[in-house]
């Protein structure tokens, strides 16, 4: 066997070539192929049904937000000072012209609600006496007309809290979905004073079902079975499952009148109705099995021309040849690897051994270049830096030489303090990238330097996530932002009063520093200036900012005459020991 293998070595490429093709080319192919059909009809399966819970998941969230919104704005109603009281009034206690008065302040407030909401109309069932009362009205219509329907049974049901309900139109394409509740006297909670709606039309809810795959179908359905919308006019009668779950986490498969399914169900919070989606596992299927019988074809049809140019596949480039091409376009796109080394004496093999003596010489030049440049980057970032604290310390010690003049005592004593904590902070083991925990803190001692400099006049809150705090920044990042709020927008105000806020938050996998104040704000002009003259801190902390995060990271500035400024920079997240430049 050993010779055997030695023969077949030092055997010219041509002739490799051709045994494989004679002795192990169609035969394995066709294995693999039935293998891969296998295989490839179950990951597509998989992939298609995690789409299906991506869309699932997508519809859930604008329902859900949906379905919210108009249940906090029936709550906004129901707790107004005016809307909710002024029912609880005898029509006899009021003459015409103070009905008339206050029914035209309810309806201006629904109407006021009903501009922040998508073709939706706020509808009140009051007691029949009102002169407003009127069962062809937009807004007010008599409560003796919800006596007796589905929607007011549901609702009673219920107790009178808030129900989500279908309301059948003149015709079946005027059907809306409908939140209802009762509206109680605010005098005693067992007098009911009318019936609040938030309606909207039945198509504009299935509108919002429709989805890409044609045979799926979305309904949402209540608690009691009834149907409020779905993606299909005939999908309430052709596909309905009969056990809802509360809280499917991804597609189940079950079983549909005989039809096998995939399904899921989930209760949207905060109310009454049920999203579910099916879709049979045939229309999962049709496009996998189209998909293989495509490539079956092809299969055969490779296999026709293997056998019909077997002669000229001798001239073909070799699998490894192949790979010794891919790896060079690899090193191109900076990806340096090496090969397996081939124990083969062939040509490719010669070849190979050639490659991997290049990649070492490759990779040892990489790595010097390398650590020559990540000193350079920490020397510029030292340097940077250098730039910060000094200027930090001329503004402290000028403030305390003008409290000595006043002999401020205390406040003496007190900076003095607030400033040796942040120093402490500062110089710590000499740490030049800390953590945004650390950061925060130093922010706290410069703002206690502040606020007993300006005597209680400017305020600082801190609204950092907790989730961030381990997360590194070049120190001295966020100083220079709190600085510039009060020299440029507080000291600019008349009253020299305001307010500071350092808020950090994560998002989409980066984190979001920003400083607010409420002061004098900025023109438009006077933003592209902020990286000049007074404000050079901005750009000192961009570029450290680069230099630390590999990538460019601007401070972004939102201001408004008069209102105040924001100014705000978003960095990736960079966790791990702090360190120190050297």
């Amino acid at each position: 066997m050993g010779k055997i293998r030695e023969c077949f070595r030092n055997v010219s490429l041509r002739g490799k070539i051709l045994l494989m093709v004679a002795l192990g080319g169609i035969l394995p192919l066709g294995f693999v192929m039935v293998i891969s059909f296998y295989v490839l009809r179950m990951q597509t399966e998989e992939r298609l049904i995690y789409a299906l819970n991506q869309s699932y998941s997508q519809v859930y969230q604008a329902i859900g937000d949906k379905l919210s919104r108009l249940h906090n704005i029936s709550t906004l109603f129901a707790v107004n000072d005016m809307a909710n009281p002024a029912l609880r009034f005898d029509d006899r206690e009021m003459d015409v012209a103070e009905q008339l008065i206050l029914f035209e302040s309810i309806n201006s407030y629904a109407y006021g609600l009903e501009m922040t909401m998508d073709s939706s109309n706020i509808v009140l069932y009051i007691e029949d006496s009102y002169l407003v009362v009127n069962p062809q009205s937009n807004r007010y219509r008599p409560l003796t007309d919800a006596y007796g329907t589905q929607w007011y049974e549901s609702l009673r049901e219920n107790n009178g809290r808030p129900v989500w309900v279908l309301m059948d139109g003149d015709e079946k394409e005027n059907a809306r979905a409908a939140i209802a509740r009762e509206l109680w006297s605010p005098d005693d909670y067992d007098e009911t004073v009318g019936i609040l709606t938030i309606a909207m039309q039945q198509k504009n809810l299935a509108e919002m079902l429709r989805n890409s795959y044609e045979e799926q179908i979305l309904y949402l359905e209540t608690a009691d079975g009834t149907i409020l919308a779905s993606s299909q006019p005939e999908g309430e009668q052709r596909l309905c499952i009969s056990e809802r779950n509360v809280d499917d986490r991804e597609f189940r498969r079950v079983t549909v009148d005989g039809i096998p399914c995939y399904a899921r169900s989930c209760r949207i919070d905060g109310s009454n109705v049920y999203l579910v989606s099916i879709i049979s596992r045939q229309a999962v299927r049709r496009g996998i099995n189209m998909f293989n019988g495509n490539l079956g074809i092809l299969f055969l049809a490779v296999c026709a021309l293997m056998v019909a140019v077997m002669g000229t596949m001798t001239k073909s480039v070799t699998g490894r040849l192949k790979q010794l091409k891919e790896q060079m376009l690899q090193i191109q796109g900076g990806n340096v690897c090496k090969m397996e080394e081939s124990r083969s004496q062939d040509e490719i093999g010669q070849l190979v051994s050639n490659y991997n003596g290049m990649v070492d010489k490759v990779e040892a030049l990489l790595e010097e270049q390398y650590i020559l440049g990540q000193e350079k980057v920490e020397a510029e970032l030292k340097a940077l830096q250098s730039q910060i604290n000094p200027h930090f310390l001329y503004n402290t010690l000028d403030m305390i030489g003008w409290m000595a003049q006043k002999k401020e005592t205390e406040n003496i004593r007190s900076v003095v303090q607030a400033m040796s904590r942040f120093y402490r902070l500062t110089l710590s083991k000499g740490k030049d990238i800390v953590s945004i925990r650390d950061e925060v803190e130093m922010c706290e001692a410069y703002m206690e330097i502040q606020k007993r400099r300006y005597k209680g006049r400017i305020c600082y809150e801190v609204e950092v996530d907790e989730d961030i705090l381990d997360c590194l920044l070049p120190k001295i990042t966020l100083q220079p932002f709190l600085e510039n709020a009060i020299i440029h927008g507080i000291n600019e105000k008349s009253d020299g009063r305001g307010m500071v806020i350092l808020n950090g938050w994560m998002e989409d996998g980066r984190i979001t520093l920003s400083v607010t104040d409420d002061g004098e704000g900025m023109k438009e002009e006077d933003k592209k200036k902020s990286h000049q003259g007074s404000h050079y801190g901005l750009t000192n902390i961009e570029h450290r900012l680069e230099l630390f995060f590999g990538e460019s990271i601007p401070v972004q500035i939102e201001s408004s005459p008069g209102i105040g400024t924001c100014v705000i920079i978003n960095i990736p997240i960079r966790t791990g020991v702090e360190e120190t430049v050297t």
